[in-house]
Order: C-alpha cells, then sequence, then structure tokens
C-alpha cells in the first residue's frame, strides 16, 4: 500500500470510529429516552463489536478479513437499532394515549435522521468493493457504488478513490432525497441498502414530524 493511500485510510478509519461512537451514543440516549425495555443489551453489544475492531487492528494488524467481518457485525446491528428506535418513536406518537410534546418529538426525530445517515455512511464505506482496506491497496472488488470521479478520468487526479466523507455524503443524500444523486448503487445490495435507508428517512420525516406538527395545531 502506499504511504499516501495508507494515511488517508488511517484518516477515514479514524472518522469512521468517531462515528460509530457517535452511533451508539446517539442510540443509547433515544432509547433511554423512549423507555425501550433491554436497550442496554445492544448498546453493550455495539461496544463489545466495536472494542474487538480497535484489538485487531492494534494487535493483529492486517487481520482484514475478520476486521471486515465484525465491522460489517456491527453495522448491521447498528441499522437494527435505527429500525428499533423508529418504530418505538412511532409507537410513542401514534399509539399511546399521552404521547410526548412536539418539541420533543420533533428533536428526537432530527436526531433519529442524523443517525441514520450516519449508520448508512458507514454501511456504505465498509460494503463498497470488499472494503476500504482492499480500496486502498486497489485490490477492490466489484463495485457497489460508481461516484462520478470513476467515470470522469479527466477532471479527476489520479488514483482518486472515494474515502468515508464521499460515503457519508451518499448518506445523507440518499436520507433527504430518497434516492441516489451522487454515486449510483450498482449491486443489488447496493440497491436493497439505499431503500433501506430511504424508507426509514422517509417515515422519520413523513410521519413522525407529520405527527409533531398536528400536535402543535390541537
Amino acid at each position: 500500500m502506499k504511504p499516501e493511500a495508507q494515511s488517508i485510510l488511517a484518516r477515514d478509519q479514524a472518522f469512521a470510529g468517531l462515528a460509530a461512537v457517535g452511533i451508539v451514543a446517539g442510540q443509547w440516549w433515544i432509547m433511554t429516552d423512549l423507555q425501550i425495555r433491554g436497550h442496554w443489551m445492544l448498546s453493550t453489544a455495539a461496544i463489545v463489536m466495536l472494542a474487538a475492531v480497535v484489538v485487531i487492528y492494534l494487535v493483529r494488524g492486517r487481520q482484514w478479513r475478520l476486521q471486515r467481518g465484525i465491522e460489517l457485525g456491527l453495522a448491521g446491528l447498528l441499522i437494527l437499532g435505527d429500525i428499533l428506535n423508529l418504530l418505538a418513536l412511532a409507537r410513542q406518537a401514534f399509539f399511546l394515549d399521552r404521547p410526548e410534546g412536539a418539541i420533543e418529538l420533533l428533536f428526537t426525530g432530527a436526531v433519529l435522521w442524523v443517525m441514520n445517515v450516519l449508520v448508512f455512511g458507514l454501511f456504505y464505506w465498509l460494503l463498497d468493493a470488499g472494503g476500504p482496506n482492499l480500496r486502498a491497496t486497489g485490490l477492490g472488488r466489484e463495485r457497489d457504488f460508481v461516484f462520478p470521479q470513476q467515470t470522469d478520468a479527466e477532471n479527476t487526479p489520479a488514483n482518486w478513490y472515494p474515502g468515508f466523507g464521499d460515503y457519508l455524503y451518499l448518506g445523507f443524500t440518499g436520507a433527504t432525497s430518497f434516492g441516489p444523486t451522487d454515486a449510483m448503487p450498482y449491486t443489488r445490495r447496493a440497491k436493497a441498502a439505499m431503500a433501506v435507508e430511504g424508507a426509514l428517512a422517509l417515515i422519520t420525516l413523513g410521519v413522525i414530524i407529520a405527527r409533531a406538527i398536528s400536535l402543535v395545531s390541537d
């Protein structure tokens, strides 16, 4: 691996780690606020998996397959946490006799939407072309996403490859437009992931916020 690519990978891994910590903390706060029973189990499992990734990275070096397996498992667990939080928030908004006030619902919904962006940005970064390690070495497999820079060599720096920020932006556009606007999904699993993200974002922004607005008008 070239030194430049190695430094970019290390930077991306640091940002991804911070994002994962933020997601775990945000999901724990939402679950606590919505009083989801047993939420500590999901948060504990996520922390253990995150710690395992750090240990493998620091101690075992190039164990990419083991690290990638745990990372994808962690991303799946965080996506599950997002789904559970959304179901609990919908229940709080529509099915309880005394739902939270409009401001509380809006704030919780906004935090959940941000978690959705971070979770799927992280997942896309881990998923594409066999993961960040293979992309950095130029040994990436079939692309799950194709960015504009990968089809426009004339206006793209040599040896360009997408970093964590590119996938985070992809997660943001997927949560705001409910479809691809930057990179295009090329594999079925990438399309499925974007469909799940769009559905979660649509429910969060459309249904939950609409309910909060109706509470204001009551």
